[in-house]
């Protein structure tokens, strides 16, 4: 029996489109149980966890965010806290800044030093400085809720687990591309929460992010050769430890926000990074790929980062998809596959909106456009493929980490 390419085409479509649905279906059932255990963990806890944090917040040219980010931290109901702030160098009032801030606070820490780099920014404060168990890196651009470290506490008395990334959030969007940042960030997060229990969690992000000093030690801190050194991190210190034994989670009750960027321009710069820091981590460690080694969950080996090369892959061919879509829309007049993707993505963004911990007003605001969450979402799919375009011209030179530099790369917000 011999196929024509359009049944065969129709088929694979139909199949990632299963496949689709079940990701968004289990992922949201997992998440919600994720969700309940951190709340059942702070009904649970009857006195707060022993742990003191060192909050490292490396800055370079920061002076629009620096004391925001700093005083965030300073207002933590949690009352075990030292902050080490490291001005890399910066070449505005960074530094007078946070000199004018540890005059008027004993619990922060100024660093100065030439400019080397975010992750020689980081090692320098934790290497010599940080008296902390438990290390937070928190991006200057970005700042902590008041209950943050009271949250990520509670998460820690397991001693099983080594990081724990935040509940990243967009602030107040000011045009429609920033909205779009906000609503990718609540579809994307809400997933997260189902990574921690599946065992494939293995990006633990830059901004709140906090592990073990001990384990942060024992592999000798970041490497200062990747432009995305929280993916690189969190990889090296998996490939170290494993995740199987020792954990790697999510706390979803640990919300920090930081600003969207505002050009599209500067939003293809920023993506590009992570999707070139993301492969690079990846091939640099490659060994987990695969690997048998009972340190190693199955589902991260065998699956999640495997999976990463075929949605890489998938994207690749996404435009062809969507041409061959809409040509089947224009020759049957058959509008009943874009409404059922986007009846999806809109249950999808209901499942995410209502439950979330957000304001009345920005709730009723994010549900008005939920029916928009498959086009919205879109607008950053083009931004990836256009990511993984460079990235794949510039391939070789990745995967073979000839690049080795770590400078500070900012985008305009």
């Amino acid at each position: 029996m011999k196929f024509s390419p359009a049944l065969i085409i129709a088929i694979t479509v139909f199949a990632l489109s299963i496949l689709a649905v079940g990701r968004i279906l289990i992922g949201l059932i997992v998440s919600n149980l994720h969700q309940i255990n951190s709340l059942d963990r702070q009904q649970i806890s009857q006195k707060p966890a022993d742990h003191r944090f060192s909050v490292i917040i490396p800055a370079f040219n920061e002076e629009k965010f620096i004391r925001r980010g700093v005083e965030s931290v300073l207002k933590q109901t949690y009352p075990n806290f030292e902050v080490i702030a490291v001005d890399d160098g910066s070449s505005d009032k960074t530094g007078m800044i946070l000199d004018r801030l540890a005059r008027q606070h004993p619990q922060l820490r100024v660093i100065h030093q030439h400019n080397q780099g975010k992750s020689v920014a980081i090692n320098h404060a934790l290497k010599k400085f940080a008296t902390g168990d438990l290390i937070m890196v928190l991006d200057a651009d970005s700042y902590l809720t008041p209950t943050a470290l009271t949250n990520m506490a509670l998460r820690f008395d397991d001693p099983r687990l080594l990081g724990v990334s935040a509940n990243v959030r967009i602030t107040r969007p000011h045009n429609l591309l920033e909205y779009v940042q906000k609503v990718e960030y609540l579809l994307g997060y809400r997933l997260k929460g189902s990574e921690e229990l599946l065992g494939i969690e293995y990006i633990i992000g830059g901004v709140g992010s906090t592990f073990r000093k001990s384990a942060m030690l024992e592999v000798g801190g970041y490497d200062t050769d990747s432009i995305t050194e929280d993916i690189d991190f969190t990889m090296k210190m998996i490939a170290h430890f494993g995740n199987s034994n020792r954990q790697f989670g999510y706390a979803d009750d640990v919300i920090a926000y930081t600003p969207p960027v505002s050009r599209f321009s500067q939003l293809l710069k920023q993506r590009y990074r992570w999707k070139q820091g993301r492969f690079k981590a990846l091939f640099k460690h490659r060994r987990v790929i695969f690997n048998r080694d009972a340190k190693y969950t199955f589902s991260l080996a065998f699956w999640k980062l495997p999976k990463v090369f075929f949605e890489e892959f998938l994207m690749l061919i996404d435009p062809l998809l969507l041409l061959w879509i809409i040509g089947i829309i224009h020759h049957f007049a058959d509008f009943s596959t874009i409404f059922a993707i986007l009846g999806l993505y809109y249950l999808f963004a209901m499942a995410t909106f209502i439950p979330e911990e957000l304001k009345f007003w920005e709730r009723i605001r994010l549900m008005m456009v939920a029916p928009l969450a498959y086009l919205i979402l879109y607008v950053i799919n083009i931004v990836d493929w256009i990511s993984l375009m460079r990235c794949l011209f510039n391939m070789k030179r990745i995967a073979n980490n000839e690049d080795k530099t770590a400078k500070w790369q900012h985008v305009d917000r």
